[in-house]
Order: C-alpha cells, then structure tokens, then sequence
C-alpha cells in the first residue's frame, strides 16, 4: 500500500521552527488535507487513493488588494448555485454545554469610533488591530466597515462587534490575517465574537495543482496561534477554490493551536476543501453552530498516485476539513445541512494517523451532497468521511445526503492506522447513491460504511429508508457488534438485495443480537447479525420527536417495542429509556 508522506516544504518548515517539529509527525504520514486511504476495498465500485502532501505553511498569507471601496458594502450570495436567497439559520441555541464564554469587553484597550458611522473606518480599525488588547465599537448603530487589505494580527486580540459590526473583504481581500511563521507557535490568541464577517478573499501561491496552503482562509487565517470565534457570523467567503491542501472559505488553522468555534454560523462559503472551516494539524472544537450551503469546490481528493507524486485538486469536505496527527475533532450540537463537495465528506473530511479522537453529539448532517461527476476515476463518498480516528457519534442525525457511493457515514483506517466506529443512539435515514440508468452501475452503501482495518460497537442505532445499489444499511459490517438496531433499507439490485455486506461480499455477518432486519428479501439477502429478527419495524417518517435533532418513531404494534436489552439509560433525545427497552435509536411506548 502506497504510504502518504511529508511534503519536502513543510519539513524545511518545521526545520526552521527549532527541533524540526519531528515528535509531531513521526510516522504519520502527511499534515496535508489528505485523501482517501487506497486501502478500503469495500468502499464503492472502485477502490480509493491515499492522502497527500502539504505546501510551505510559513508562506505569508497572501490576498488579493484592491483600492479602498465604500465602508457600506453588503453580501452578494447570489455566486454560489446552492444559496437560496433566504437567510442562515441561526445556530442551535444552548444544545451543549459551551467550552468559552464570551471574552470580557467591559474595559476595552482601543475603542473604534466616536459615535458616528463615518468615524468607523479601515484606518480606524487597523490601528487598534495592531495595538492589540481588546478592542471594540462605537459606530452609532450597525455599520459595514469594508477593506482594501488584510488586517495583520501580530498579538493578542479580542474583537467584539456587539451585533452592530460587519467585516467585510469586499471581495478582494482577507479580513484577518494572524501568520506567526511558525507552525509550533502557541500563541497569539485571538478571539472575534459577535461580528458578521462577509465578502473575504484569499488568494495564493500558485502549484501545479491549483493554490498553496497560504490561500486558505478566507476571512481568518491563522498560521499558528489559537482562533476562537464566538456568536458571529461568517458569509459568502472565498478561499482559494483549486488545490490538494488549501481550505476554508471562511477560517483555516494550520499548526499546533487551536481553532474553537461556538454559536456561529457558516453560509455560503467556499474553499477548494473545507467550504467554511479547515484545520491543517490545528486542533478543532466546533460548539452549537450552523453550516449551510457551503461549497469544497475543488475535484480529484488528494493522494499519491502510481509514481509516488502528489495529485488531485482538493474537494474534501463541503462544510469541514480537518487533517492532522495527534489532535481531536469535537463537535456537538451542530447543524451542517445542504452543503456540497466535490470528492469526499460533503458535509466532514477529517483525517486521522493515531486513531485521534473525533467525538461528535447531538448533531445533525442532512441533505449534503456530491454531484454525480460522470468524469471522476474513483467513487465520491457522502455526509461524513473519517479515517485512521477512534470515532463516537452519539445522539444525531445523518439524513438525506447524497453520493455516488457510501452516502451517509464512511469510516475507516488510515494506512497502518486502524479507526474505531462507536455509534450509540444515532439515526441514519434517507441517505441514497445517485441512480444510474443501468442500476448495476449504482452506486453501494447507502447508510454505514465500514472501511478495512475497523471495528467497533453500533448500539441502540435505527439505520432505515436508506437506498443503494445494495449494502444500502451496513456496508461491510463483519468486524461490528452490533445491538437493540433497527436496519431496514432498500437494495436496488433485486439479484443482491442486501441490507448489509460482510467482507466477503455476502459473509460473514457481524456480531450482537436483539437486532431487527428489513425486508426479508429472498434468501441471498445476509443476516446482518446471526439470527437476526426478519419482521417489519413498522417505522414512521423521520420527524421532531423531541429533542436537538430529528428522529425516527416506531408505530403502534412495532415488534422494536420493548424488544431491546441492556440498552443505554437515554435514547437519542437525551430521555431515560424503558426496561425493557425500545429498539433503534428512540425509546417509544
């Protein structure tokens, strides 16, 4: 198996950097926005490739200027095909517990403005982001302050808008730009909170395959350094939009720090991976915010072809892209809904190579996709592609989302890195390949994909109303043990209508028991478990059952009624179960 590897620029980076950063990324392959690892033969009617190199991330973050414009310039949403015309969102509110409050502006360092709009210029606002401290504004009233370049964070800095203050880049220009030139730099801190950031562009280093990683972020880039963005406001942002390893139309973090985002929202963004959020190494804390109708513009993934060469022009992740050794994903109380890819993950990409934690609760990915690309050589993957992680996905939702292949969850190891899948209380409904005229050339695996060198527990789940070729439930589910499930979807091919596949196409089934299968199928259709249930659950639609995220409820006379054991103390919505307990992921009476 082709082994990812470092790029030759970024380890003359971390050679600069004092110790040659070799502890961070001893045997784990590349810190670039990696691709899918060639090693998963069950993911799709070809194999995938491996992930790829990174740039030089000590490059000065470079970005289009232009002549200073009006400091009252709006949104222009209109470019990108996925926008509505109708408003974001707002976040979740108070799903889960926040990990920072809001920064402390009551004895601000540098006030900007005297009262009036026209005293809240770029001038202004420049200086004050230069003196660093806490800095915040009094405009008269909400005001767009637009800008002709970067504003360079060297120290730290809070920002606080107070609901009244829009950024804007005006489409030519970063709005923020915190470049320490040092990937192992733990400081600055910065923090931006109740702010509206609009109309940023970043641009790059050119490479023979699109940008370089210093055209990602576009309104926030951090090249070390902590970022935590706090009930603000991100849209119509534009990062570089070609390239392996350049992300997030709105923020992207590369190094040793951290990028903590709580009660935002992301709209219409787009980066060449990572339409709204990217983090490069940086570690990732994503809290009660909303990513809608952003866009991974770039195609053909990232990895390492035949000859040992980096290819591919990105594409990974719609809403977020997160590659890194040795740093954790968390996500809780998230909404990613309707964003779009170009390769894998159209709403998460996140690369592992320590069997990282990714912890992700109560949230909801619904109605994310990837086209149907007839010129692609290896199959898209739908809501989420995780791989070389230890993976714990409680009480959420993955519904609706659409790929040519593995359109609802895909989780596998990494190279030599094996990944763990541990889902608990989790819906995964609705989610379907694209049809072909010859439905022999449908896509499979609909609702989980388990990739080689995986194992895991999938306990009280309802995997149901998912639509594939065939494996249109659990693709590859020998190596799980699965418990108190509901697995009922449809197979296209009525010559292998299979919920699920085990690793060697129809054998051998997973472990576990207390476990429902549907429908029966003739008698090729593989036990997903031994001595599965074959009885209808009887389910209803997915709906708002209570709680942060929608659910599926069996109806009256369900044999999943109290037909569950040892299920754990509290369903999907966070409510105490029955003993006996309900199959699926909702406790009903």
């Amino acid at each position: 198996m082709q082994q990812p590897k470092l790029g030759l620029a970024l380890l003359a980076a971390l050679a600069a950097c004092g110790d040659g950063g070799g502890n961070m990324t001893e045997g784990t392959g590349s810190t670039g926005i990696g691709g899918p690892d060639s090693g998963d033969s069950t993911a799709g009617p070809t194999s995938a490739p491996t992930g790829g190199t990174t740039g030089d991330p000590t490059d000065g973050g470079s970005e289009a200027t232009g002549s200073p414009t009006s400091a009252t310039a709006t949104s222009d949403p209109s470019g990108d095909p996925t926008d509505t015309g109708e408003p974001p969102p707002p976040p979740p509110a108070g799903t889960c517990d926040v990990p920072v409050e809001l920064a402390d502006s009551s004895s601000p360092t540098t006030v900007v403005g005297d009262g009036t709009p026209a005293s809240c210029t770029e001038a202004a606002l420049a200086a004050a982001v230069a003196a660093g401290g806490v800095v915040t504004f009094d405009c008269g009233g909400p005001v767009t302050i637009t800008l002709s370049q970067a504003l360079k964070v060297t120290g730290d800095l809070v920002l606080d808008g107070d609901h009244d203050v829009t950024l804007s880049g005006g489409g030519v220009t970063r709005i923020l730009d915190m470049n320490t030139g040092n990937f192992e730099s733990q400081g600055p801190n910065l923090t931006v909170q109740r702010l509206r950031f609009i109309d940023a562009r970043a641009s790059g280093t050119e490479t023979p395959l699109g940008t370089d990683v210093d055209g990602g972020g576009g309104a926030i880039f951090h090249l070390g350094g902590h970022v935590t963005a706090i009930d603000s406001t991100f849209e119509n942002n534009e990062a570089a939009t070609w390239g392996p390893d350049v992300a997030g139309g709105a923020i992207y973090g590369i190094g040793v720090g951290a990028t903590t985002i709580v009660g935002c929202t992301f709209h219409n963004n787009r980066a060449a991976n990572g339409g709204a959020v990217g983090a490069l190494h940086t570690a990732l804390t994503i809290v009660n915010s909303t990513f809608t109708a952003n866009e991974a513009t770039g195609r053909g993934a990232n990895y390492i072809d035949m000859m040992g060469e980096q290819a591919g022009n990105g594409g990974n992740g719609g809403a977020i892209v997160m590659d890194g050794s040795g740093r954790e994903l968390k996500i809780c109380g998230a909404t990613v809904r309707g964003n779009k890819g170009g390769a894998f993950g159209a709403a998460l990409f996140r690369t592992g190579y320590e069997g990282e934690p990714t912890i992700i609760d109560r949230s909801t990915f619904a109605d994310n996709e990837i086209p149907d690309h007839d010129d692609d050589d290896s199959p898209s993957s739908g809501a989420l592609y995780i791989q070389g992680t230890a993976v714990t996905l409680t009480h959420s939702t993955i519904s609706g989302n659409k790929a040519r292949g593995s359109a609802g969850v895909w989780i596998l190891g990494h190279g030599a890195q094996a990944a763990v899948a541990d889902l608990t209380n989790v819906t995964i409904s609705g989610n379907s390949t694209w049809p072909q005229a010859d439905f022999t050339t449908r896509g499979i695996g609909a609702g989980l994909t388990i990739g080689d060198d995986t194992t895991g527990t999938i306990l009280n789940c309802t995997i149901a109303g998912n639509d594939a070729q065939f494996g249109s439930g659990i693709l590859r589910v020998t190596p799980l043990v699965v418990r108190n499930t509901i697995i009922s979807n449809s197979a296209e091919n009525q010559y292998t209508p299979l919920n699920c596949t085990g690793s060697m196409f129809a054998t051998p089934p997973g472990t576990g028991d207390h476990n429902i299968q549907w429908p029966t199928g003739p008698q090729d259709d593989m036990d997903c478990t031994p001595g599965i249930s074959r009885v209808d659950p009887l389910l209803g639609a997915l709906a708002d059952n209570g709680g942060p995220t929608q659910t599926v409820a069996p109806l009256a006379g369900s044999p999943a009624l109290a037909a569950g054991s040892d299920c754990p103390p509290t369903d999907q919505r966070g409510e105490p179960r029955g003993d006996p307990c309900t199959l699926g992921a909702l406790e009903w009476r």
